[in-house]
């Protein structure tokens, strides 16, 4: 996923342009070759040709290309006659994919002309230009993937690239005896028209989302009625519940119409509630565009909304008719929430799949940027991973609480900011906590505690108030995981070990809050 990604294709197909689109979506550095190896010699192409000859511009060119080979992550636009040379091809396909860009000929020659272009020395008259397309196109084939961009936009071409680099996945959630579909895709509104079939559609969306990425969904959404809500926590209520109950009696949703909510963790949450209890329940599609969501709010069957100052008291759970993930929409999320949605994926990580926990620490600077390809990765490893926890134990009988890591105390802080910072947030501050207790008590070793609690320091920006033990116990009891009057905590034995214990006691957790105070402070 590190490796270069390396764009070719003939004259005039669009390299540079695509490359430019690509480079931006991926936060990956472009480099277009002919234009360094102009920069590099003050000449343009056309005059490098004329007075240096041809050859010694193929040997600058393999020249550029083994020192951008020694690199990693670039997003290399070649000039068309680089793949000619299979010592280039092979330099190419050792350091990263090549994708092939290509149309009809007749497509060339109407955006480069018939005759001679002044730019493109190789562009002469058609038939010269004919001849010399199919000389290269066997060359051409040598890659990883042909896109063909004829009648397409560079950002559609861009789509596909990842697409074909991180292929569409789907699996199966087994919520007790119920099964429904997760779709992992890049073409999630394309999907919803099997699901939706003749039933009348209710969608729900907040302000964000609508303004973002509706517009991709109406057109697979006939005749659709959508609700927006706003933007945040708060909306995660009795009261917006209610007012979904009564704007779906207006409609005359029935029991044979179908909800589908598009948004983040609250969005899914609030329409799970809503559409499991109107009329005894009624079918529903959630749809993630948040990377919380992605790898973990809308997975596993759970809906609540929040009462007071309690996160999540209210809830069921609940039998969706399926669960797409949106790859596209992570391309358009701010820092804060990629940084929210990554701490959940770290959290499922250092609880179910160390690799996991390992890809994020090393590549997090890239993640934090919006690098597609990498978030791609982290979903479906998030994703799958969670499944194979729910598909095991769907009420949260056992098992499936592991994946409260970091929530307890985290749920703590949370409520005492009154939900104004970020759940991520205050969940990174909750799993410093939580490693804290696991080190204390000899689970854990300096050294891993010491890099987790590093990584988990970066997600913390800006001033958060931490309760102190007693507070937070006055919190912590209203837990929903709570068992016999005792609160529960997960910690680590290991890296994938965790184990859930109902022991701490509030000097412990003074000593763990000691511990991220001068941690942030430090």
């Amino acid at each position: 996923m590190n490796g270069n990604i390396y764009i070719t294709g003939f004259m005039g197909v669009g390299k540079s342009t695509v490359g430019k689109a690509l480079s931006k979506l991926l936060k990956r550095p472009l480099i277009d070759m002919d234009k360094a190896i102009s920069r590099s010699s003050g000449l343009s192409i056309r005059s490098y040709f004329k007075q240096l000859g041809e050859e010694r511009f193929r040997r600058a060119e393999t020249e550029l290309l083994k020192d951008i080979a020694s690199n990693e992550r670039l997003v290399v636009a070649t000039g068309g006659g680089l793949p000619v040379n299979p010592e280039n091809r092979a330099i190419m396909r050792s350091s990263g994919k090549v994708i092939h860009l290509d149309m009809p000929l007749d497509d060339y020659f109407r955006r480069m002309g018939n005759g001679s272009n002044l730019s493109r020395p190789k562009w002469t008259d058609r038939d010269s230009v004919e001849a010399l397309y199919n000389q290269r196109a066997p060359m051409y084939e040598d890659c990883d993937y042909t896109i063909d961009v004829s009648s397409k936009l560079p950002g559609d071409c861009v789509w596909e690239i990842c697409e074909r680099l991180h292929d569409n996945e789907s699996m199966d959630v087994k919520l007790g005896s119920s099964i429904h579909s997760l779709s992992i895709s890049w073409r999630v509104p394309e999907e919803l028209p099997a699901l939706i079939g003749e039933r009348k559609v209710f969608a729900v969306t907040d302000r964000k989302v609508e303004k973002l990425h509706l517009s991709r969904y109406i057109p697979f959404m006939c005749g659709s009625t959508v609700f927006t809500l706003p933007v945040g926590e708060r909306s995660k209520s009795l009261n917006n519940a209610r007012r979904l109950y009564e704007s779906m009696l207006k409609c005359h949703i029935g029991r044979d119409g179908i909800l589908i909510a598009i948004g983040g963790g609250v969005v899914t949450d609030l329409c799970a509630f809503v559409a499991s209890t109107y009329k005894r329940g009624i079918p529903f599609v959630l749809v993630s565009t948040s990377l919380v969501g992605c790898v973990d709010a809308a997975i596993g069957g759970k809906a609540a909304v929040d009462l007071n100052q309690v996160k999540n008291p209210v809830g069921c759970f609940s039998l969706p008719s399926s669960v797409m993930l949106d790859l596209r929409a992570l391309s358009t999320l701010p820092l804060s929430c990629r940084s929210e949605g990554l701490v959940e994926a770290y959290k499922t990580g250092l609880a179910v799949n160390p690799n996991l926990a390992k890809i994020i620490e090393k590549n997090l600077d890239n993640l934090m940027l919006g690098d597609a390809l990498l978030l791609a990765m982290v979903v479906k490893l998030s994703a799958s991973a969670k499944v194979g926890i729910v598909n095991q134990d769907f009420t949260e009988k056992g098992l499936r609480r592991i994946l409260n890591f970091g929530h307890t105390y985290g749920h703590a802080v949370e409520s005492f900011n009154d939900y104004k910072i970020r759940h991520g947030m205050a969940v990174a501050v909750g799993m410093i906590v939580a490693v804290s207790l696991s080190e204390n008590r000899g689970f854990l070793d300096e050294e891993i505690s010491s890099r987790t609690q590093m990584t988990l320091k970066r997600f913390i920006r800006g001033k958060v108030s931490l309760p102190n033990a007693h507070d937070a116990w006055d919190i912590m009891m209203n837990d929903k995981k709570n068992r016999r009057g005792r609160i529960g905590f997960v910690l680590l034995e290991g890296l994938g070990s965790p184990v859930f214990v109902e022991d701490v006691q509030p000097d412990e957790l003074t000593q763990a809050i000691h511990v991220v105070r001068g941690l942030l402070n430090g």
